[in-house]
């Protein structure tokens, strides 16, 4: 006979599945870091609700002493569209959850039937009372108060102060998280009405107001940049970028080289750093639906790139980003793009188009009309998708390459061709 533990696992198998299948991701027991990382910023972004890394891996094995939080399985479910984990498991037959799991054959007795008939009604009856007692709908906390102000204008480092008031509810914890990364999150107290938080990275953030792991309030933070800003991310630290205060424009191009990345005291030889250029305010702006994004880059081998010579461009919006990325052809597996909420992994699609040349300029062109985006690169067409939730205005444009890769310009066009932002690094 199965105890809860081993009820819940059966549902905890389910849901894993029904992601790996929805996300087209591996089997749950082979996820890969990446797809760990990926998936904790969905299921807040769609579910309000925050799932460490280190939460997604254990219930990927479904190895449990103890059943998870219920909020934790609550997101879980809405992740995947379900009302909650109640939700859920009365749409799953109680007695086979997992229909392709064979039932031990049962002998037939007609004389069993009416004997039988209450005790199993009265079981599951008994079930179903026991989980809508476990399943209460989420408290409101309707009255609580959050807002910011930022220290500076603009520029980074930028403290921001939040002001809150959550004195009216008694509660177990309560925290302010600056965006998605649950590693920026910070514990306030019932009394107390002021809270404050370094943001070390430029973009259109959403900070979040959380009681009892409840998401109860998000506000944006716009952290701007007077120009471009030019960053290392550290290898041994990546929550506080290195900040490079060399010119990095010369020969009409902006680069970031290997001389300057050891100037800073990175070991290039573990090939792990990466450099990364950001231009986050209202001079790059438009509807992130309908706009044309052009640029030219390259991350030569030569000249400071890492072994895969991975690029990523991404567009900021409101509500998320757009991304692509770019790779060394036998690299590709490595690859996801990412349009308003829809992810698309390398490893469970072909994205080989996305191979290329980088050690010689590369033209990439981003068409975007009424959620339909088109993938041009070096002139030719590659990839074409749709996209469903859109990601609000534009707020910014952001470079990664690993090791030291270079960008000759980008452009900006909104719906009607019209040239919004200009930059060939003169």
């Amino acid at each position: 006979m199965q105890n809860d533990t081993d009820r819940e696992k059966i549902y905890i198998e389910i849901i894993t599945q029904k992601i790996s299948d929805e996300f087209q991701l591996a089997a749950p027991g082979q996820w890969q870091q990446r797809d760990f990382e990926n998936l904790s910023f969905q299921i807040e972004e769609k579910t309000g609700i925050s799932l460490s890394v280190s939460t997604l891996k254990r219930i990927s094995k479904n190895q449990f002493q103890k059943i998870p939080q219920k909020n934790t399985l609550n997101a879980l479910a809405q992740f995947v569209g379900y009302k909650d984990w109640y939700d859920l498991k009365t749409s799953i037959p109680v007695d086979n959850p997992i229909q392709e799991r064979k039932k031990t054959p049962r002998r037939k007795f007609k004389w069993t039937k009416k004997i039988i008939y209450i005790p199993v009604a009265s079981i599951v009856l008994f079930f179903a009372i026991l989980l809508m007692l476990n399943s209460q709908p989420a408290q409101s906390y309707s009255e609580a108060k959050f807002s910011s102000r930022k220290n500076v204008s603009e520029g980074l480092p930028n403290t921001v102060i939040f002001d809150y008031d959550i004195s009216m509810y008694n509660f177990d914890s309560a925290f302010i998280q600056q965006s998605w990364d649950i590693r920026r999150r910070a514990e306030i107290k019932k009394n107390e009405k002021y809270s404050t938080s370094v943001y070390y990275y430029p973009g259109y953030h959403r900070a979040k107001l959380l009681i009892n792991d409840q998401l109860v309030k998000e506000i944006p933070v716009y952290i701007t940049t007077a120009n471009w800003l030019n960053v290392i991310q550290n290898p041994a630290n990546d929550i506080i970028p290195i900040y490079v205060k060399e010119n990095c424009i010369s020969n009409g191009q902006i680069y970031i080289s290997p001389e300057t990345v050891k100037n800073y005291n990175i070991d290039l030889s573990n090939n792990n750093h990466a450099t990364c250029f950001y231009y986050v305010n209202e001079d790059f702006s438009g509807d992130s639906d309908n706009f044309t994004f052009e640029t030219r880059l390259k991350n030569n081998l030569e000249e400071g790139a890492t072994v895969c010579q991975g690029c990523e461009v991404s567009i900021f919006g409101e509500f998320g980003r757009h991304f692509l990325q770019l790779c060394a052809p036998g690299c590709i597996g490595r690859l996801y793009l990412k349009f308003g909420n829809d992810y698309i992994s390398g490893q469970n699609n072909d994205l080989s188009a996305f191979g290329t040349n980088l050690n010689v300029w590369n033209d990439v062109k981003m068409d975007f009309k009424d959620k339909v985006v088109t993938i041009f690169l070096n002139g030719v067409e590659i990839y074409k998708t749709s996209y469903e939730a859109s990601n609000g205005r534009i707020k910014g444009v952001y470079y990664n390459f690993a090791g030291s890769g270079a960008i000759d310009y980008a452009r900006l066009y909104d719906d009607k061709k019209n040239l919004v932002f200009s930059e060939d690094f003169e």
